[in-house]
C-alpha cells in the first residue's frame, strides 16, 4: 500500500535524548534500529530495516518533505540474506519516539561511525499543517538547522558517504580576520583548522616579540612553548585531514624550533626551586649548593644570549608566515576536512582518552621517567585538544574537565621538573669529593622521597581519572 509520508527533519547538536526528555519529563518509547540499503528493480535505494523482533522493506519516492512510502514486513531470513547485498554501510541508532503538545516525534541518535549525528523528527496529516510548524522552546538551543530538504542528511545518503556531511550554514566571521571563521560546532574542520593557526600563530608571535625586549619573561617564555605546543598538537590530533607532505614538513620544521627553547626552560627549572633545597641543608651543604647556583645562573646567561639569536633570527619568523600562507585555501587539506568539526571532534576526544587510559594502566611501580614524561605528554595533548576546542563544548563542562586535567599535568609536571633537577645536581656531583659530594648525596635522597610522594599522587589521580572517563567522553553531548 502505498502511502504519503509528510514529514520535516531537523539537525540537533550532539545531545543525551535520555537526559533531555527525562529533564522535562516527557515519557518516551526507545527502540533500536538497524537499517541498509540495496539496489532493486523497484528501487535504487530500497530500505531493510529491523525494528526490535520485527524486519521490513521500505520503498520511498521523491525527495523533501512529501515522499511516497511502501513498506513491507518480511521475514528475518529475508533480512539476513538482503544484508549480504548491503550497499554501503549498515546503519544503527536509538529511536526515542515521544509526545509532546499534541505532536509526535522521534529523536535519532546515530551510533558506530555516524555517532554524535542526532536528528528530531516529525510527521504531518498534511502539507498546511507542516509549513505552519514551528519547532518548540524545549529543542531550540539544541537546533542547527533544518535538513529536510538537503539530500546528504538522507539516510541512504549517509549509507553511502564516506564523512559526515556539513549542513549549508552561515557562520559567523573572526573579528579580527574577515577572511577566517569563528569557531562552532557544525563548521567544516578545515575553515576550524585555519582559525586555530591563526590564533596560535598571532600568540606566537606576540611572545616572541615579548621575549626580544626581555630574554628573562620566564613566564613569556612558557606561554611561547606552550603556544607552539598547541601548534603541534593540532596537527597531530588532526593529521587525516592534513596533506601528508605538506604536515610533515612543518611538523619536522616545529620540532627543531622546540628544541631551541628547550635548554633555557630546564635550566629555569633547575633554578627554581633551588633556594627551597638549599634551606634542607646544613652549613657546608649550602655552601656547596651555591656554587650549584652560581653555575646554573652563569650558564642561564649564554642560554638567554642563545635565545635571543633564536628569536631574532629568520627560522621562527619564516615557519609562521609558511603556516599562514594557504588560509583558505584545499592546497593543504583532504577532501575529508570537510566534515563538521563536532562530529569529529566526538571520536578524537575518546581516542585521546583510550590512548591515555592503555599507556597508563601499563606504567609500573618501576616505570621508566620516559614512560611518565611520554604520559604527561598524552595529558597536555588531551588539554590542549580540549582548549582548541573550547568555543564547541559547554564552558561548565569544560571547566570542570580542565580542573581535573590540570591536577594530574602539575602533579607529572612536578615529577619531570625534580627529574631535571637531580640530572643538574648528579652532573655537578661528579666533579665533587668527600663532603662536598656526601652532602649532595643527602640532598638527591631528599629529592628521591620527594618524586616517590609524588609519584602515589599521581596514581590515586589517574585511577579517578579512569572512573571519570565519562566526564571527558561525554563533553560534547549536552
Amino acid at each position: 500500500m502505498v502511502e504519503l509520508e509528510i514529514e520535516r527533519k531537523f539537525l540537533l547538536l550532539p545531545c543525551r535524548a535520555k537526559k533531555l526528555l527525562n529533564f522535562y519529563n516527557i515519557p518516551y518509547r526507545k527502540e533500536r534500529l538497524e537499517q541498509y540499503y540495496v539496489s532493486t528493480q523497484a528501487s535504487p535505494y530500497t530500505r531493510y530495516r529491523k525494528k526490535g523482533d520485527s524486519y521490513y522493506q521500505t520503498i520511498k519516492s521523491g525527495e523533501g518533505m512529501v515522499r511516497e512510502e511502501r513498506e513491507f514486513e518480511v521475514s528475518p531470513k529475508t533480512y539476513q540474506k538482503q544484508r549480504k547485498e548491503a550497499l554501503g554501510r549498515i546503519i544503527t541508532k536509538n529511536r526515542y519516539t515521544f509526545e509532546y503538545q499534541g505532536d509526535t516525534y522521534e529523536m535519532d541518535i546515530f551510533k558506530g561511525v555516524l555517532k554524535g549525528l542526532c536528528y528530531l523528527e516529525i510527521e504531518f496529516p498534511d502539507e498546511k499543517r507542516a509549513h505552519a510548524y514551528q519547532i518548540p522552546e524545549i529543542f531550540e538551543k539544541l537546533l542547527v538547522t533544518e535538513v529536510t530538504y538537503d539530500h546528504a542528511f538522507n539516510n541512504s545518503a549517509l549509507s553511502h558517504s564516506e564523512t559526515f556531511p556539513t549542513p549549508q550554514l552561515n557562520h559567523p566571521y573572526l573579528e579580527e580576520n574577515r577572511s577566517l571563521y569563528t569557531i562552532t560546532p557544525f563548521l567544516a574542520i578545515h575553515h576550524a583548522l585555519d582559525t586555530m593557526l591563526y590564533q596560535l600563530t598571532n600568540g606566537i608571535k606576540q611572545y616572541q616579540r615579548l621575549l626580544q625586549n626581555d630574554p628573562e619573561d620566564i613566564e613569556a617564555l612558557h606561554q611561547l612553548r606552550i603556544h607552539m605546543r598547541k601548534l603541534r598538537a593540532m596537527l597531530q590530533e588532526f593529521e587525516p585531514f592534513f596533506d601528508p607532505k605538506w604536515l610533515k614538513t612543518h611538523k619536522r620544521v616545529l620540532a627543531d624550533l622546540m628544541e631551541q627553547t628547550n635548554a633555557k626552560r630546564d635550566n629555569d627549572v633547575a633554578l627554581i626551586d633551588i633556594d627551597t633545597f638549599q634551606k634542607q641543608l646544613d652549613g657546608k651543604g649550602k655552601k656547596y649548593l651555591k656554587k650549584l647556583k652560581n653555575r646554573l645562573q652563569q650558564k642561564e646567561e649564554t642560554l638567554e644570549t642563545t635565545l635571543l639569536q633564536f628569536l631574532n633570527g629568520g627560522n621562527l619568523t619564516a615557519e609562521l608566515l609558511a603556516l599562514r600562507e594557504h588560509f583558505n585555501s584545499d592546497a593543504i587539506y583532504k577532501k575529508t576536512a570537510k566534515q563538521p568539526l563536532i562530529l569529529v571532534a566526538i571520536t578524537i576526544i575518546h581516542q585521546s582518552i583510550q590512548e591515555i587510559i592503555t599507556e597508563g594502566k601499563e606504567l609500573k611501580a618501576d616505570a621508566s621517567q620516559k614512560a611518565y614524561h611520554k604520559l604527561r605528554i598524552r595529558f597536555k595533548k588531551l588539554r590542549y585538544l580540549l582548549e582548541l576546542l573550547s568555543p564547541i563544548i559547554p564552558q561548565d563542562n569544560l571547566k570542570n574537565a580542565l580542573s581535573h586535567l590540570k591536577k594530574i599535568q602539575t602533579i607529572l609536571g612536578e615529577i619531570n621538573d625534580l627529574q631535571v633537577q637531580k640530572n643538574e645536581l648528579r652532573s655537578f656531583s661528579k666533579a665533587s669529593k668527600g663532603k662536598k659530594k656526601s652532602a649532595l648525596k643527602v640532598l638527591e635522597k631528599k629529592m628521591r622521597r620527594k618524586e616517590q610522594k609524588r609519584l602515589a599522587s599521581f596514581e590515586k589521580a589517574f585511577q579517578t581519572f579512569k572512573k571519570e572517563k565519562s566526564l571527558y567522553q561525554k563533553l560534547l553531548y549536552l
